[in-house]
């Protein structure tokens, strides 16, 4: 029944990574992997904190003369067997599964952050580099047709040796290019996942922070009851004579007071380190998204000036469709303009790529 009611709540606390999606299947099963050794940890502790304690004792008393009968001795060797149990256990059992509940939060909260951190500056190259390949790809027939056509025009004394083997060799950096596309997209497709928006990012950072946050405060609780001590203890002694006896215990630690001054120092000093260590995920990810921008706003110069590039290539593509009676000079350079214009269609298909997803993560670019 207790297994029930906490996945439950880890269901409702882990809602706020849905914000970025499943980073993937393996992933995914890791965390939930963690969970589950943190709660079966967790209830192993408390099952010996809530279980109730059988006590067996043998115990010598001094003897000591009854008042109304001086010569009767009492006491001597006793065997005792009691039941006690601890209300502060229990708290503190309850106070262990929750501190695991919290431990599972914060790793669900890590996980999208530290998926991001791990791409690091190469977010977004898995996009930029399936939009380049789908160019090429698109275009690879064009590109034969072109060398062919070159190559017919050759048998025919009609184009150079030279000419057709700058084709070929245009044509094989194009093919060496989609075969690096292919291999960059081998390797990042295991990290990459979906990009949050900043505004999504944001909502995570604060996530993972107060769940860290809510680990201290439950180790801190948990930590505070050991200051304080409630048993009862019930059972039968039997010496000379067998009775049953019952003992309740209170007991309270002077040095609570100093304790939860330092817990509370050393809370608020995790909120400082959280927000200004340079180790810290909530920097790192700061850094990253002021990386992000920066290269946002390069990419969109670069992005400007292959526009510029493109149009050129745009007019003199048009000047030589024109032409009447184009000669063969004006095909071979009308087909260099056609491999030109392919390279630099799959160049900007890249970098929009990069840019759509960099910039809802980056924020405001300047």
């Amino acid at each position: 029944m207790r297994a029930c009611v906490w996945w439950r709540r880890w269901a409702r606390v882990g809602g706020v990574v849905g914000l970025l999606g499943s980073p993937g299947a393996t992933r995914a099963e890791g965390r939930e992997a963690t969970c589950d050794r943190l709660a079966s940890q967790a209830a192993a502790e408390a099952a010996l904190l809530y279980a109730p304690r059988v006590q067996l004792e043998a115990a010598r008393a001094p003897r000591v003369l009854d008042a109304q009968d001086p010569t009767a001795p009492v006491g001597g060797l006793q065997a005792r067997a009691a039941l006690a149990f601890s209300a502060t256990d229990a708290l503190r059992g309850r106070a262990v599964e929750r501190v695991a509940l919290a431990e599972c939060t914060r790793e669900r909260a890590s996980a999208p952050l530290e998926a991001l951190l791990a791409l690091g500056a190469r977010l977004g190259e898995l996009e930029s580099s399936h939009a380049e390949l789908a160019v090429l790809r698109e275009r690879a027939p064009a590109i034969d047709l072109l060398v062919r056509e070159a190559s017919d025009r050759l048998a025919v004394q009609r184009a150079t040796a030279v000419e057709v083997l700058e084709l070929r060799e245009r044509r094989g950096e194009l093919a060496r290019r989609t075969a690096e596309l292919r291999d960059h997209v081998a390797l990042l497709e295991p990290l990459a996942g979906p990009a949050p928006a900043a505004a999504d990012l944001a909502a995570l950072v604060r996530a993972l922070h107060d769940a860290t946050l809510a680990v201290d405060r439950g180790r801190a609780r948990v930590d505070a009851l050991g200051a304080w001590r409630v048993d009862m203890r019930a059972g039968v002694a039997g010496g000379e004579r067998a009775d049953w006896f019952a003992v309740a215990e209170l007991g309270y630690a002077f040095g609570r007071p100093w304790q939860a001054a330092a817990q509370r120092r050393a809370i608020a000093a995790r909120d400082r380190e959280l927000t200004t260590d340079d180790r810290a995920i909530a920097h790192r990810v700061a850094q990253l998204q002021g990386a992000l921008r920066g290269s946002v706003a390069a990419l969109t110069e670069e992005l400007q000036a292959l526009d510029d590039e493109r149009g050129l290539v745009a007019a003199e593509q048009a000047r030589l469709a024109q032409l009447t009676d184009p000669g063969d000079g004006a095909r071979h350079l009308r087909a260099r303009l056609t491999l030109q214009q392919i390279q630099l269609d799959a160049r900007r298909a890249a970098i929009e790529a990069l840019i759509s997803t960099r910039r809802p993560l980056a924020g405001a670019v300047p």
